[in-house]
């Protein structure tokens, strides 16, 4: 019986542009900000604000699919 293992360097390979490819993908292109208020106030000097973001972040699309061997 013929054993269809791959080799173990090969396996490590595969794991580093796995992990290559997470890091080189952009993560900031899913996100779109939907609207942002800011509040602001002085008292005695002291000036307090508030921002607030509301923002929408998308799922990631690719269009290149896992290929297994």
């Amino acid at each position: 019986m013929a054993s269809n293992k791959k080799p173990l360097m090969r396996c490590l390979g595969e794991f580093a542009g796995h992990i290559i490819k997470g890091i080189r993908t952009p993560a900031a292109e899913t996100r779109q900000e939907v609207s942002r208020s800011v509040e602001e106030r002085t008292e005695n000097g002291v000036t307090l604000r508030r921002t607030t973001v509301d923002e929408i972040e998308l799922p990631a699309t690719r269009n290149d699919d896992d290929v297994s061997d």
